[in-house]
C-alpha cells in the first residue's frame, strides 16, 4: 500500500468530524433564513501559477507500460521502450532428455475491450504508424532493495524514467529477433490461435488484441531446457541472476508515428516455450508420438519504462513571484502546474495575505468554490492536445483534497468519476473549451476552518481513480517530491491559460459563491 494512501485513509476521520460541522453550520443557517442576502460571485486574481518540468519520475511498480514514439505539437517527440525481468512460472522444471522446442512466442497484449461481436476498440494507441519490434538480451542486473546505506536492503530499489544511458552498456548491441511490420490501430480482431493438448489434439483460442513475436528457439533451448547448470532454475532470485530481462523498443517505419501501452499484469503477457516429448513405445512401428506441452516466462519482476524525450517547451525560467502566462501539463516523463491561492499582501506580516484575513473575518457561508482552466487554443490548437480530465491535490502534503474524498459521483468508471470535483473538458457558452474544478470544501476550510492554504499541484489525467504518488527527482524548481503515478499513463498534454494570460476573460480565476449572514 503506497505512502499516499495510508494517508489519505488517516484523514478520512478527520474528514468526516469535518463533514459533520459543516452540516451543523449549515443547519444554524436555516434558522437565520430571514436575515441571509445572496451576493454576486466573489472573484479573486491574487493567486499564480507556473509549471514545473519533470526530469526523472519513478517507474516500477506499474503495470500499464508504453512502448513506441509520439509526436506532440506542443512538447515534440517521445519515445519509449521497455526493460523488463522474466521469472519462471514454475522453479525447477525437468524437462526430458528428447525435449523438441516447436516455437517460443513473446505475447504484448494491448488495452482494450470487445464493443461487438468480434470486434475490439483498442485502449490507449496513440498514432496511426508502423513500427517493427527488437528485442535485445539485457545484462543489467534489477535488484529488488536498495544496497544504499541510509536503505540498508529495508526499501524497494526505485528506478527511474531517465536511466536509458546508465543501462545502455549492459543491453547486447544485436537484437535476439526484429518483428514483422506491426500497425497497431489496425489490430481491432480477435486473434485466432490453434495450439495443441497435449494428446496432440487442436485446440481454437480467440483472444482479445495483442502482439505476438516468435522468438529464436536455440536460444531458448540453451538458456531453458539445457542450462549449463540446473542450479540457475532452483529459483526465481537465482534465474533473475542468469537471465536477467530482455530491452524491447519500437523501429518505427512511417513518418506517420506510433506509441501504444501493454497491460503486462495480463497473465497471458509472458514468453511461452511450445516443447514436444516423443513417446518411447518399443510396439509402436508406425509414426512416431509426441506429448505436447508448453512452459512460461512471465513477466511479474521488474519493468520499467525509459525514456528519450525531446521536450521542446522551455520551463526553466518560470516567475514564482507574479505567476506566468500559461500552465503546461504533459503525461509521461513530462510535466505539471502549480497553483498559489491568496497571494496577495501582506501588509500586517502574519504569514497570511491581507485578503485571506478578510476573507476569514467576514463569516460567509461558502456555497461554491470553483477555478475556471482554460486551454489555450493559439498555442494548443491540435485535438491531440484535449485531454477529458486533469487533477488536482495538495502539493504540499501530498494528498487528495477534501472534495476528491466527498465527490458523490465517485464510481468504479474512471471516465464518469469525479465530475463534480473534477469536471470533465467541456465548453462554455462560446464554445471556449475549458475545465471546472470545484473547490469548495477546500476554500470552505482555508476561510471558516482556518486550514493551511497550500500549494496545489495540476496533473493531466487519464485515470481520475488512481491518485497513488510515485517519487520524482530532478524537477526543474525542485519543489515535487512525488507525482500521481496516472501522469505516467498518457504521452499527451495540454496548455492552459494562467493568471497572467492576454486574453483577460479566460484568465485562471477563482470564483466564490457565497451567501453573507447578518
Amino acid at each position: 500500500m503506497s505512502k499516499f494512501i495510508l494517508r489519505s485513509l488517516a484523514s478520512i476521520t478527520v474528514l468526516s468530524l469535518l463533514w459533520s460541522c459543516e452540516n451543523e453550520y449549515s443547519e444554524v443557517g436555516t434558522d437565520l433564513i430571514n436575515s441571509i442576502a445572496i451576493q454576486p460571485a466573489y472573484e479573486t486574481e491574487n493567486l499564480i501559477a507556473y509549471s514545473e518540468k519533470h526530469n526523472s519520475i519513478q517507474t516500477n511498480g506499474f503495470n500499464n507500460y508504453f512502448l513506441g514514439k509520439y509526436d506532440d505539437p506542443v512538447y515534440g517527440l517521445s519515445e519509449v521502450k521497455i526493460l523488463t525481468q522474466v521469472s519462471l512460472s514454475a522453479t525447477n522444471p525437468e524437462f526430458e532428455a528428447n525435449t523438441i522446442v516447436d516455437s517460443v512466442v513473446m505475447t504484448l497484449p494491448f488495452f482494450s475491450r470487445e464493443v461487438e461481436q468480434g470486434v475490439y476498440e483498442l485502449d490507449s494507441v496513440y498514432g496511426e504508424g508502423s513500427f517493427k519490434v527488437n528485442i535485445f538480451e539485457s545484462n543489467q542486473f534489477l535488484r529488488d532493495l536498495d544496497p544504499e546505506p541510509e536503505s540498508g536492503f529495508q526499501e524497494r530499489q526505485l528506478y527511474f524514467t531517465d536511466q536509458l544511458d546508465e543501462f545502455r552498456p549492459n543491453i547486447e548491441a544485436s537484437p535476439l529477433v526484429t518483428s514483422q511490420v506491426i500497425k497497431p490501430s489496425e489490430l481491432t480482431e480477435p486473434v485466432i490461435l490453434f495450439e495443441t493438448g497435449s494428446a496432440g489434439a487442436i485446440d481454437t483460442l480467440s483472444l482479445s488484441p495483442r502482439i505476438r513475436i516468435k522468438m529464436p528457439n536455440q536460444y531458448f533451448e540453451d538458456k531453458i531446457i539445457n542450462p549449463f547448470s540446473p542450479e540457475v532454475l532452483v529459483s526465481n532470485n537465482a534465474f533473475k541472476n542468469y537471465l536477467r530481462g530482455f530491452f524491447i523498443e519500437a523501429e518505427q517505419q512511417e513518418s506517420e508515428l506510433s506509441m501504444a501501452m501493454f497491460d503486462l499484469n495480463n497473465e497471458q503477457a509472458n514468453i511461452t516455450i511450445y516443447y514436444r516429448n516423443e513417446i518411447e513405445d518399443e510396439e509402436n512401428q508406425g509414426d512416431p508420438e509426441f506429448n505436447y506441452n508448453q512452459f512460461v516466462l512471465n513477466f511479474s519482476g521488474i519493468k520499467l519504462n525509459l525514456y528519450e524525450d525531446n521536450f521542446s517547451v522551455d520551463l526553466s525560467s518560470q516567475n514564482l513571484e507574479e505567476g506566468e502566462e500559461n500552465i503546461y501539463l504533459k503525461g509521461g516523463e513530462g510535466s505539471s502546474g502549480i497553483i498559489e491561492l491568496f497571494t496577495g499582501p501582506d501588509l500586517d506580516g502574519n504569514g497570511v495575505s491581507d485578503e485571506l484575513d478578510e476573507l476569514r473575518s467576514n463569516n460567509w457561508l461558502i456555497n461554491e468554490a470553483n477555478l475556471d482552466l482554460y486551454i489555450d487554443e493559439e498555442i494548443a490548437s491540435s485535438p491531440k492536445n484535449r485531454i477529458n480530465r486533469v487533477f488536482l491535490f495538495n502539493l504540499d502534503e501530498e494528498t487528495v483534497l477534501t472534495d476528491f474524498i466527498r465527490d458523490p459521483t465517485a464510481s468504479e468508471n474512471p471516465n464518469l468519476s469525479r465530475q463534480v470535483h473534477l469536471g470533465p473538458l467541456t465548453e462554455d457558452e462560446n464554445g471556449d473549451p475549458f475545465y471546472r474544478i470545484k473547490l469548495t470544501s477546500y476554500i470552505n476550510n482555508v476561510i471558516n476552518n482556518d486550514s493551511t492554504n497550500v500549494r496545489l499541484g495540476l496533473y493531466v489525467s487519464p485515470n481520475i481513480n488512481n491518485p497513488g504518488l510515485v517519487e520524482t527527482r530532478n524537477t526543474s524548481l525542485g519543489i515535487s517530491d512525488e507525482v500521481p503515478g496516472m501522469m505516467l499513463e498518457t504521452p499527451r498534454g495540454i496548455v492552459l491559460h494562467g493568471n497572467r494570460s492576454a486574453t483577460e476573460t479566460k484568465r485562471l480565476k477563482l470564483r466564490i459563491i457565497y451567501t453573507e449572514t447578518n
